[in-house]
This record gives C-alpha cells, structure tokens and sequence, in this order.
C-alpha cells in the first residue's frame, strides 16, 4: 500500500542489522538501488554512515566481513568506517599523552639516566598493548593510556618521597598492574562497579569527568589561568593573543558542524585545521620532520630489588604500589561507567564485560612497567571518539595500531599546538552533561554526594578523589539515616541509550530508560506489525516472521543480548521520521 501520502513507492527494511534479522527481513529490492518511483530505501536514508548498511554482505570483501562478525559492528548499530574514524579521533585526542608523560616522568631519573625520548616510546607502546587488548578481548570502544596523574604520584610520589629510583618505582607499577589483573579475574572490580557504586554517583561521576575535562580543555586554550587572587581567572581575550583567539574561533567552527550536522569527523577536521592555521600564522612551529625511530633506554630496567624484605625500602614499594592499585581500581570503575553511559551500552544499569577491561588496563599497566613508563588507565578522551559514533573494540584496535604508529611520527605529534586538541575536550563535556537529569537533586540524601562528587573531582583536578568522597559520604549518611536508598527518579530519565534521532543526525546521546528485554521484544513485534500495515514487500507473517528472526533475547553481557533493541530503536527512528 505504502505509507501514508507516498502511495505506490516501496518501503525496504534495513538489511541486516543483525545477522538474525537478515534471514525474516531480506526483500527482493535488497540491491540498495533506487526503485521505480526514483527514491532510495528505507536504509539509504535512516541508517547511519550515510547508509553505511545497505552494503550486501555477500559483495563485501571477506575481511570486513570477518571484522564486522568478530567485533559485531552492524550489531551494535555501527558501521566499520565509523569505528575507523572514531579511533581516529581518539588517538588524535590522546595523542598528547606523548609529549606530556615523558616531561612528567622523565623528571624522576637523576642526571639524565632517564631521557625523555625512551619515555615517550614507552608511553605509545603501552597505550598500544592496553588499547589492543581491551578492544580485542573486551569488545570495548575505549582508549587506554598512561594516566595523567599517576604519572606525578610515579615521579614525585614514589621517586622523590619515598626516595626509590625510577627503576625501582617500575617494580611499584608492575607489582599494582599485577594486583589489580588478580581482583579483576577474581571479581573484585566488578563487583566495585556494580556494587560499590550507586547510580546516582555512577551519574555523577560521568557529569564530572566532562566538566573536569572541560575544564582542562579550557586551560589548555588559555581561557582559564591562574590568578593570584581568585585562583583561576578569565584569560587575555586581546586579538594579540593569537592561541586563544585560534581555538575560540576552532571552537566555533566545529561547534556549528556537530550543531548542523551531517559532518562525519567533524572532531578531527577541526584538530587538522587549528593545527594546519596555526603552523601558516606561526603561533606554533611546524614540523621540520616526520619521522624518526624510538628509543628504549628504559625497556626492561625495571628493579625488583627493593622488595626483599630488610632491605629499608619495603615499606615504600608496599605503600607506593597500594596507592597506584587503588587510585587506578576507582578510577578505571568510574570512566569505564561514564563512558559507556554516553555510548549506550550499559546493561541492566552495570558495565558489561568490566572484568576484561579491568584486565586490559592491568595488563596495559605490566607492559608500560616493563618499558619504562607509569599506569595505563581508561582515557577520558575516548569519548571524542563514542561522540564521533564509536560503539566496538575496532575503534580501540584502530586507536592501538594509530600509537603503534606514533612511536615513529614523534617529530609530528610534538608540532600539534596543544590548543587544536584542547577544544574537543571542552565540547565533549558538553555531552556528558545529560545524566546530571537523572539525579532526584530534591532528595538531599542522593544530592549531597552527589554533589560532592561533581565538585570534588575538577576543583582537586582528580577523578578517584571525587569518587571516593561521593562513597564516604554515601555510606555515611545510609548508616546515619538508617534507611534504604530513595528511589531515583522515573526509569526514563535513568540509563543511557543513544535516541534515534540524534545517532542518526547528531554526535551525540541522551539519558533515557533502559526497557526490559520482553518489553524491547515486544515493542519490535509492535513497530514491525505496523511498518508492514504500511508496506506491501512483506507478505503474510512478515512482522511475525521478522520479530522471531531479530533474537530471543539473551541476558548475556555481550552486545549479541540487544539485538532486538537495535532492531526496535531503526524502526522506530525510520517510523517517527516519516
């Protein structure tokens, strides 16, 4: 019949969102070409990537197909190119991380026994085995990397106080990676995550990392400076000053690509053309060169000396290796939550596959100890790249192999101005403001630690402490009042998941209800029955048929368990949309 006002055109389902979906759903108009009446399909204008979807696997070459089976790309939504690009972003933004960490940890050797150039390969072949392994094992589309952080406690904590040499601080590292691999297998950081944790506070702590990121972002763009008076103070807004003039104006720009939409990579075209501006206006210095080999004076110098017992310096290594563990546990439990709560893919209220990220990160951490460098953590700034449409571990894989990379494009990465990364952070905390809606503010027993949290974390320019002040405070006013939680506000407002819409139109994505499997089986049945009232490719039993092919909902934590809910979330898209 066709819909409504465009009688006689063919409506053709999206094919294979899901290998299950493909069976009850191919039409015969499966080609993606234009039909009589000269429109596209139904996949060519609702997926995203352009649709990206209507490509048939059977033309596809056998190693994207291998990529999109192993990493269940067109599962969770996604599109292999999409995953390309946000890894891209992601790189681009942690890419800082290697100028950064070896000013920071190369101050820890003494008269130069630990050259900077070492620790800069370490930090990307670090970033590249966590990257690698969280992506490959966890499926996650996250970034790791030495933490901001950890790399001072490394240096001055460690180093400077308990007066260990760099090589014995390595040890510290290698032994809190160690640990942590053994809670994470044994449970323990799960159950942080899960239990440990509220929601609001698991709320609280994704606004919080966005406004500390912003924070930082502002910064580095000379927006905030230090004041003697208040502390921090507005920046020169004089046209004199070129940088931050530069990034105000990158600011603008890209802000109005995300706004418009349509603009695929707009984060990085934006990080490309500042730094592109700012080497044609001399506010930075281009690269003289592009390449050139790492060193690793520092690989395999760790010192497990200390560690025997009379030696005077035990109590060091025990106490420096006890505070990177749990600096590292809280601050892994609350990024992993934040981030996977703007990508969507929180399950029940909970991180799926926490154990193997964990595991990633404690591994990341023994092979950076083993190279010379500090702790790997999760890096905020793989939200650049889940804001860009990032959903699998391709994205992490590409993120990986981009650091592998790196190792030999040092000259390059130290030529972008600081600023050309610096404004995607702040925009990016723009869009991990959304759960602040699902906190009940008018509840002062979930508000104040939440509160807390959301303050604590950028004005002590530390994550794990504004966590753990949220959980003190928590766990103090659950025994002083003596009561159970209050209920949070409606389930609407609750758990993230991406809308429709603005995975197909923007970059970003809201807080909503997390429905229950039945609910998202049936809502499928719902929204198939009436797209196939509506079309005549289906034939008889089509939504029948098409509703038992789309899974019979598994609880696992896999992505394979929300089959139906991608299924449901298209329909739903494509049927608003029209």
């Amino acid at each position: 019949q066709g819909l409504p006002g465009q009688r006689g055109r063919t409506a053709v389902v999206p094919r294979q969102p899901t290998e299950g979906m493909a069976a009850g759903m191919r039409s015969d108009n499966s080609s993606g070409k234009l039909d009589a009446t000269g429109e596209c399909s139904l996949s060519d204008s609702l997926l995203p990537g352009g649709g990206a979807w209507r490509a048939d696997r059977k033309q596809s070459p056998r190693w994207v197909q291998m990529l999109d089976d192993f990493f269940k790309v067109t599962g969770r939504g996604s599109t292999i190119a999409t995953e390309v690009r946000a890894g891209c972003i992601s790189w681009m933004t942690m890419s800082y991380i290697m100028v950064v960490n070896p000013v920071i940890i190369s101050k820890a050797g003494i008269n130069g026994d630990l050259p900077p150039e070492s620790v800069m390969a370490a930090t990307a072949l670090s970033a590249s085995v966590g990257s690698f392994v969280v992506g490959v094992i966890g499926d996650a589309p996250l970034g790791l990397m030495p933490g901001m952080g950890l790399n001072a406690y490394f240096t001055f904590g460690i180093c400077h106080n308990f007066g260990l040499s760099w090589q014995e601080a390595l040890s510290c590292c290698f032994v809190s990676g160690l640990a942590l691999l053994l809670l994470a297998l044994c449970g323990v950081c799960h159950w942080v995550v899960s239990k440990v944790l509220s929601e609001h506070l698991k709320k609280a702590i994704t606004v919080a990392i966005g406004i500390f990121q912003a924070l930082i972002g502002f910064q580095v763009m000379g927006l905030v400076v230090m004041s003697k008076d208040t502390l921090v103070t507005l920046g020169d807004l004089e046209l004199s000053n070129q940088k931050l003039i530069l990034a105000i104006a990158g600011f603008c720009v890209i802000s109005a690509m995300l706004v418009r939409g349509g603009v695929h990579g707009a984060l990085l075209i934006g990080i490309w053309l500042m730094a592109g501006i700012s080497w044609l206006l001399g506010i930075s210095e281009p690269p003289q060169s592009a390449i050139s080999m790492p060193r690793f004076d520092a690989a395999f110098a760790v010192d497990f000396s200390g560690w025997a017992p009379g030696g005077g310096k035990l109590q060091g290594h025990v106490v420096g290796s006890l505070v990177l563990l749990f600096v590292a546990l809280f601050d892994l439990a609350g990024v992993q939550y934040g981030l996977f709560g703007i990508a969507g893919l929180l399950r029940g209220g909970t991180v799926p596959r926490s154990t193997s990220i964990f595991s990633s990160a404690a591994v990341g951490t023994m092979a950076g100890a083993l190279l010379g460098t500090s702790p790997v953590i999760i890096a905020n700034e793989s939200s650049a790249g889940i804001v860009e449409g990032a959903r699998t571990g391709l994205s992490a894989v590409v993120v990986a192999v981009l650091f592998l990379i790196s190792a030999f494009l040092a000259p390059l990465l130290r030529a972008v101005p600081n600023t050309a990364t610096a404004v995607p952070l702040v925009l990016i905390g723009a869009f991990m403001m959304s759960p602040v809606q699902g906190i009940n503010w008018d509840n002062l027993r979930v508000a104040i630690p939440s509160f807390l949290t959301l303050t604590v974390v950028p004005f002590t320019y530390s994550i794990h402490s504004g966590i753990i002040a949220g959980i003190l405070m928590d766990g103090f006013l659950a025994l002083s009042v003596g009561v159970e939680e209050p209920a949070e506000v409606p389930a609407d407002d609750n758990n993230a998941h991406c809308s429709p819409r603005l995975q197909i139109s923007t970059p970003h994505a809201i807080f909503r209800g997390a429905p229950s499997t039945a609910e998202k089986v049936e809502k499928a049945r719902q929204l198939l029955t009436e797209l196939g009232h509506c079309s005549g490719i289906g034939g008889p039993g089509f939504a029948e048929k098409a509703a038992a092919a789309s899974g019979g909902g598994s609880d696992a934590e896999d992505a394979d368990g929300c089959r139906e809910e991608a299924l449901a979330r298209a329909l739903e898209a494509y049927i608003e949309g029209r």
